[in-house]
């Protein structure tokens, strides 16, 4: 007998999905002469709620999603997640061009920077965008990262976002257990936005 599990929230949105990148090429950090741990990452853009928006429009939510593709069975990594001062992006049309910027406006909550541990062969998926930010599908699409992109209805250029997400710890964290705190770049391919017009 095959027993299938699912997780019915994840399943639901995931076909909001507006894109989800490719991984990156992973990343390896050594550390005092011997392999730390190899990290890659991807970015993912769905309409949703998170558990606190009680607002009429959906959310636009950016995750961050970390993989530890360690190739040696070794002890978690520590990396120190800061979206705003770590995650930069950009939306650019097929020949290389800038989206127009667009004002914004508004107050909400960005994600704090924080610590995560994140083990052998597993993957995590963090917040990168302000909570409770979207954009009716007859006005365009707004991506809401610390400077957010907007993409208006009535622009009919294919847009594509690509992005780096650089990870430099405070030098005041002591490592527990000796787990290797992960330090680096990573690429995130560049993808095709798809704008949800009414």
């Amino acid at each position: 007998m095959l027993l299938i599990l699912t997780r019915p929230d994840l399943a639901a949105q995931e076909t909001n999905a507006i894109a989800i990148s490719e991984w990156s090429e992973p990343v390896d950090y050594s550390a005092d002469g011997k392999n730390c741990a190899l990290l890659r990452g991807r970015i993912l853009i769905l309409e949703g709620r998170s558990p606190a928006h009680a607002g009429k429009l959906v959310e636009t939510q950016v995750y961050l999603e970390l993989q530890n593709v360690s190739t040696s069975v070794t002890g978690p990594m520590l990396l120190y997640f800061d979206p705003r001062e770590g995650m930069k992006c950009e939306l650019q049309d097929a020949l290389g061009r800038p989206a127009p910027e667009e004002g914004s406006g508004g107050s909400g909550s960005f994600p704090s920077a924080c610590w995560i541990t994140l083990p052998y062969d597993s993957t995590t998926r963090l917040r990168t965008s302000w909570y409770g930010y979207g954009m009716a599908h007859e006005y365009g699409l707004m991506i809401p990262l610390f400077h957010p992109l907007t993409i208006r209805a009535n622009n009919t250029n294919d847009y594509y976002l690509s992005g780096t997400f650089t990870v430099t710890p405070p030098t005041n964290r002591v490592s527990p257990l000796d787990y290797c705190v992960w330090r680096g770049t990573l690429n995130i391919p560049k993808t095709k936005i798809q704008v949800r017009r009414p």
